[in-house]
Parts: structure tokens; C-alpha cells; sequence
């Protein structure tokens, strides 16, 4: 017997427009438990499991904000927080605070466990074929193993488990289960993920039975994506190599039936050349900061906007989670951020300053993405807009809709340069932190119109010195991860990465400068300085793509993986305890003293693990 969480068929009663034989299982919902042969017999049964294992996942979004960013730098507490959000600012953590109770990730977890399960005994009995078990196998593994990473990153030393078990309810035999210390949680995911026999970076083609629509909401996104997962292991395992080949698979994602223009622009965080397309920092007019364009429906603020068939999300996400007014779970952030809510979190003074310290290339004297993430009402309180102000229509008590948005490309375009950096490819690294591989590699002549000559390419590999330019450069393999194809000659041809300006560069941010950098005058229109040499050290262009990623990231729940795992790196929890002390002081919070001094201990990253 298969015991469900209430909220865990969530997906699969949503999905009922798609799949007849979902009423089978909605039939027996007040027995509360479901016979394995109900629920087993066809690829139908199989993906009302699938929808349903992401149901019962959605209901984790705020614990996964909360412990990524309220434990980090970038988001504090308001005087309406409760004490166990106080708890998590504060790293003062006790057994009973419901928000670091890891359950309810183990009981995904197990549900999982036993999918794999039961999925492989319908492919062995011929329920399924070969391509439709390779496809939710590996979906619902690596979901697994996201999980997993998610308990290693707060918990330390967890216990760790692939296999099924007859009631999810009931984890008490986990306190007998020996526990895995990080470093071999990592090693254990590795092992189970990267033989996986479906890596694709869609979960599931456009023709599988698991992909429609319904509600203006596309499923196609809301499965995990795989080549992110395998980047980030490899990431935090330090194989920078393997985890620049997986993230630039993000990277290059295809949509086969997309116009030429989407097809250049998905994924590869570039420019573009219409205004129903645009999600770059912009203004009306040029250098005043009153036209800034702050709207769900163009600039960059319409990132994260609904629905997510549009044209602006679409070609920037690839994990995200819908909520709805239907079904349970609603969207948990409204009431956490919003002032119809309980707004009980708020942006951290220290992100505020961070984005008012900058200096866009308009002149403009802040980060426009600040005023693109978080409000300033008439109370002068800031509110968090970007968990819970992304439709036209406004979100409230009776209107919990929205989505939980996971990753996205900029986030694998700063992960990616963070392995590129460490695996000795600073200038790729650069290239697409700043503003982009074609302006970072621009050599050769360029034709009167602005546009590269023909003979003009941007190829990379891991070998490359980059000392040099024209004759001195090296061609390599376009199957390397650091080979990026930026010709742009439009009468002629043009690259998959001709319109990538970088993750500064598309919010009209200068490149930023480095000791190490050398240039010679250029001579085309618009590029009045060439690179010429390129010898920066590792550690600094390391603090700056961190940097940039709060910037650009801030409240999407990457903060602490991202502090910790660079501090693990260097063995400097300074690089960690510094930057949640500026935070409290900046509240004038005062423990924020005795909490540097705890998190100078890496062992107090971590939080109590109790069921």
C-alpha cells in the first residue's frame, strides 16, 4: 500500500484535462491510501504519479527560499516575523521550528523511491516501453538527488537512502540509517545520476503524454532539469571540467520549433530586437532613471512573469513549479513577502546598498535589477516584487496563484563561469559575467557596417592561453564546453552566440575592470579598445561572479549554496561569516557579533536534524 500526502496528488488533479485514467485515483482519495495495482498498470497511471511526486514537491517552496536566503545575506526578517523565522536569521535554530524540519523533503523523497520502484517492475512486465521508463526514471532520480543535495547543503551529515518503503508517514527508521557526511553525499548522487539513461535537457519531448497545457501553464518546465542538476554536483564535487560541460548544456538548449530569433536567444542571456521580446534592463529614455521600464509585461522584470507560455519566460527558465487558486498548495510567498500577507521577510539593507552602490552605463546611479526585485511603498518598507508581484492581476489572500521559479539561465550562465574561472578559463568566465563572448573575443578586421568578417570566429577550448589574437589563436572541437560561436556577418552567417551580451551586459552594467586586463584601440563602430591580454586572478574574478549573482539573483534561493560552497573551497568560513555579519549590523541587529562568531565554525553552517 502507498500512502499519500493529501497535497501529493496535487499535479495530477490539475492534470485531469490531460489524463482520463487520473479519475481512478482520485476515486479512492478518501481511503487516503491507494493499492499499488491501482496505480501502476499504464503509462497514464505512471504520469498521475509523476504529477502528483510534483504536487506534493511544490509545497516545499518556502522552505527552500527561506533556508537559501533568510540564512544568507540578502533577505532579513520584518518586526511581524514569527520566532522561527527570527530562529533562521538569527542562526540560532531549535528542534522544533517547522520551517528546518526536513520531513516533508524525505517524504518526497520516499515517494520517489518507490516510483523507481515500480516503474522499473512496469518495464520489466512490458507496462511501459524502454523510452517511456528511461524518461520518469531519470526525471524523478534526479529530482531525487536534488533533494538530497538541498538536506546536504543545510544539514551536513544526513541519512541517506534509495530504496522503497511501505508508508512515507512513518521516517523514524531514518534515525537508524547511517549517515553520509557531504563530501560522500556528493560522490553517492554523482554515482546515481550521471548514468542516468535520459539526460536530455527537456525531461520529457514535446510529444510525451507529460508535456501540454492547461490554465495558459505549460508543464514542459515544470520537471527538473537534469544538465543543472549534473553542473551543480560537479560544481560543488570541484570537477570544473564536467561542470562547465553540463551547465553549457543548459546553456545551449534548442527549441526545434521556435523562430530564428527565440532559437539565438534562448537560454544565451543575449540582446534583443523587439519590444515583445525584450527582457534586458531598459529605459524609455535613455539617462533618466524615471523611464526605467518596471513591467511584468517587457524589460527584465517580465522574467518572472506569468503566464509561463509567454515569449519573455519562456526562453529564460528551465525549473519551475506552478501555483494555483484550484489546488493546494497555494502560493506560500504572499503571505511571507507581501503586505497582503504577513510580510514577515523583507530585503536585506545590505542588497539594498549593494544595488544603489552601482552605476549603470546610462549614467543612472543605481542597479536598475534593485528597483526590478523589491518596492518601496508609501511606509517606506520594502517589499520583496519578485516572489509575489510578477501578473497583471495582484496577488492576495484570496489570490495565491504564481509559480516557484528555480533555475533559469543566468544562473547557469554565473555557474558556468564560476567552473570556466577555476578550470583555468578566466576569460570565458568573464566574457559572459560582463558583456559577452563576442565583445570579450572580438579580433580580426570588421566590415564597414559594424558586422564580423567572414573569416572572424570565437572558439574555445580548455587549453586555449588566450595570449594572443588573429594568427596566434588556436582553433578547437565545437564538443567542448568552452567553444562558443559568435561570428556575426548577417549577410553571410551568424552564430549560435552572436547576440549574447553577459549577465552585466544585459542589465546595462559596465564590464567590470581587473588588474591583468590589457587592451589595444580597436577601429570598428563601437569597439574603441580591443583585449589584448587577459591574466586575472583566479580568486578575484571568483568574488566578483559571486557578487554578480546577488545582483541578479537575490531571493531566488542560490545565496547560502553559493557562500558556503565557495567558502568550503577556500577553507574560509570568514568568506561566509563576513557577509551575514554586515547584514545584522546593517539591521542594527544586535547578535550580529556572536553570530559571526558562531559561523566562523564551519560546524555551526549546519542546521539540527530532527524529524
Amino acid at each position: 500500500m502507498l500512502k499519500l500526502d493529501k497535497y501529493g496528488i496535487a499535479l495530477a488533479i490539475a492534470a485531469t484535462l490531460a489524463f482520463s485514467s487520473c479519475k481512478k485515483m482520485l476515486d479512492v482519495l478518501p481511503e487516503d491510501r491507494l493499492d499499488q495495482s491501482q496505480v501502476y498498470n499504464t503509462v497514464a497511471d505512471a504520469d498521475a504519479v509523476v504529477l502528483g511526486i510534483y504536487g506534493q514537491f511544490a509545497a516545499l517552496g518556502d522552505k527552500y527560499i527561506l533556508l537559501n536566503e533568510l540564512r544568507a545575506d540578502l533577505m532579513d526578517v520584518t518586526a511581524n516575523a514569527n520566532p522561527y523565522l527570527q530562529q533562521i536569521s538569527n542562526h540560532e535554530v531549535t528542534s522544533d521550528n517547522p520551517y528546518t524540519d526536513p520531513t516533508a523533503f524525505y517524504k518526497v523523497i520516499f515517494n520517489c523511491n518507490d516510483a523507481l520502484k515500480n516503474f522499473k517492475i512496469m518495464a520489466d512486465e512490458s507496462k511501459m516501453s524502454k523510452e517511456e521508463y528511461n524518461q520518469r526514471y531519470s526525471d524523478l532520480a534526479v529530482l531525487r538527488a536534488w533533494l538530497y543535495l538541498q538536506l546536504g547543503i543545510h544539514y551536513g551529515q544526513i541519512p541517506y537512502s534509495t530504496e522503497a518503503i511501505n508508508d512515507v508517514g512513518d521516517l523514524k527508521f531514518l534515525n537508524e540509517v547511517p549517515k553520509l557526511s557531504f563530501d560522500a553525499l556528493i560522490d553517492a548522487l554523482i554515482a546515481d545520476t550521471e548514468g542516468l539513461p535520459y539526460l536530455e535537457a527537456y525531461a520529457y519531448p514535446e510529444e510525451s503524454s507529460l508535456v501540454f497545457t492547461t490554465d495558459e501553464r505549460s508543464t514542459r518546465k515544470i520537471y527538473i532539469s537534469k544538465p543543472h542538476v549534473l553542473g551543480e554536483l560537479y560544481l560543488w564535487k570541484g570537477n570544473y571540467y564536467q561542470a562547465a560541460y553540463w551547465y553549457k548544456k543548459v546553456m545551449s538548449i534548442e527549441d526545434a520549433n521556435a523562430s530564428v530569433s527565440i532559437r539565438f536567444n534562448n537560454n544565451r542571456v543575449g540582446w534583443y530586437d523587439s519590444a515583445d521580446a525584450n527582457i534586458q534592463v531598459s529605459f524609455s529614455k535613455s539617462q533618466d532613471g524615471s523611464t526605467l521600464v518596471n513591467s511584468v509585461l517587457t524589460g527584465w522584470r517580465s522574467l518572472f512573469a506569468l503566464p509561463n507560455t509567454n515569449r519573455h519566460w519562456f526562453t529564460e527558465w528551465n525549473w519551475s513549479i506552478p501555483y494555483s487558486n484550484s489546488f493546494a498548495p497555494n502560493n506560500p510567498f504572499v503571505e511571507l513577502a507581501s503586505k497582503a500577507g504577513k510580510y514577515q521577510i523583507r530585503p536585506s539593507q545590505k542588497v539594498m546598498d549593494l544595488w544603489d552602490a552601482q552605476t549603470l552605463t546610462n549614467g543612472v546611479p543605481w542597479d536598475a535589477r534593485g528597483k526590478l526585485s523589491y518596492q518601496v511603498g508609501l511606509d517606506e518598507e520594502p517589499v520583496i516584487t519578485k516572489l509575489t508581484d510578477n501578473s497583471t492581476e495582484a496577488l492576495s489572500l484570496l489570490n495565491k496563484s504564481g509559480q516557484w521559479n528555480i533555475f533559469r539561465a543566468a544562473g547557469a550562465h554565473l555557474r558556468f563561469s564560476e567552473a570556466a574561472n577555476r578550470d583555468g578559463q578566466g576569460r570565458v568566465a568573464y566574457a559572459l559575467l560582463n558583456n559577452g563572448i563576442k565583445t570579450t573575443f572580438y579580433y580580426g578586421a570588421f566590415t564597414s557596417g559594424g558586422t564580423m568578417a567572414p573569416a572572424s570566429y570565437f572558439e574555445l577550448e580548455s587549453q586555449i592561453t588566450h595570449e594572443g589574437f588573429g594568427e596566434n589563436r588556436t582553433n578547437f572541437s565545437a564538443s567542448s564546453p568552452y567553444y562558443f560561436d559568435a561570428q556575426d556577418n548577417s549577410s553571410i552567417v551568424r552564430g549560435n552566440w552572436y547576440r549574447n551580451v553577459g549577465v552585466r551586459g544585459r542589465a546595462m552594467m559596465p564590464a567590470l575592470e581587473f588588474d591583468g586586463i590589457s587592451y589595444t584601440t580597436g577601429t570598428a563602430s563601437g569597439y574603441g579598445r580591443v583585449m589584448s591580454a587577459f591574466n586575472v586572478d583566479v580568486q578575484a574574478l571568483e568574488d566578483k561572479i559571486i557578487e554578480e549573482a546577488a545582483l541578479e539573483l537575490a531571493f531566488e534561493g542560490e545565496r547560502w549554496s553559493d557562500l558556503t560552497r565557495i567558502a568550503r573551497r577556500r577553507n574560509d568560513p570568514s568568506f561566509l561569516a563576513d557577509k551575514v555579519y554586515e547584514k545584522l549590523l546593517k539591521a542594527n541587529n544586535p547578535k550580529a557579533g556572536t553570530v559571526r562568531s558562531k559561523l566562523m565554525d564551519m560546524n555551526n553552517w549546519y542546521l539540527p536534524f530532527n524529524f
